[in-house]
Order: C-alpha cells, then structure tokens, then sequence
C-alpha cells in the first residue's frame, strides 16, 4: 500500500509523520469476526439523523493477496469509504494492520475487552525519517 506524501510550501514545518501500528490477536476467531468487534464499537450518532459515522468491515478485493478483510469508515453524507485498517490470519493470530497510530484507542478497547490482555499484542513502526 502506497503512502502519499505531500511537499509542503518552503516556508511550512511539514508535520511530523505517524506511526503505523499492527495488532496481533490470538484467536481461532476469523478475522471477519476481530474485524467486526472493532467495528461494532466505532459508531457515532450526532444530532441530526444524517450525523453517522461507523466502520464498516469488506471483504478484500485483491484475490491475489489472499483471503483478508478491509475495516473502512463510513461517514453516511459521503459515499466514499476511507480504509482504516486490513484484518487478516497468520498461523493461530488474526493481524490488523496499517493502523494509524492516532486510531489505538479505537482498537484496544474492544480487542482488550474480548481478547483479553494475555492474548493481544501490538508493534509499533516508526515513520521512516
């Protein structure tokens, strides 16, 4: 997955980049399943009834890469999705990956309260400088 990065004017700090976090959940749940007890726990609903924003979990469409799943969040005005994350199986562990490092809280939650501690665990990949 390309990264786009943006020239900043000469006059402009650029921001610093963010860390991209993997989770490791060992599981014999599919990782439509982890996926999901993510995305039932990122909903919002503001005032107005059009106010929602949600994550959505799809199946991937690159049949090559094999079987793995896509956590995108919906915001219902707009029709475009933006991807959050891809969940996927490595021997005995469900992976979630590509996960913006501002977006953690998001995952710990849920994945502590059903995992459990014991069974979760997460690297960090710091920006490349």
């Amino acid at each position: 997955m390309k990264r786009i990065i943006r020239k900043q004017p000469d006059n402009t700090k650029q921001a610093k980049p963010n860390m991209t976090i993997t989770f490791c959940v060992k599981t014999n749940d599919n990782p439509q399943i982890v996926g999901q007890t993510v995305c039932d726990h990122n909903f919002y609903q503001g005032e107005h009834p059009e106010d929602k924003y949600s994550w959505i979990i799809e199946l991937g469409k690159d049949k090559e890469e094999g079987e793995y799943w896509e956590i995108k969040g919906k915001y219902a005005p707009l029709k475009d999705l933006t991807l959050i994350a891809l969940a996927y199986r490595a021997g005995d562990t469900v992976v979630l990956s590509e996960i913006d490092d501002s977006l953690v809280p998001n995952f710990l939650d849920p994945l502590l309260e059903k995992y459990g501690f014991d069974n979760l665990k997460w690297i960090v990949v710091p920006p490349k400088r």
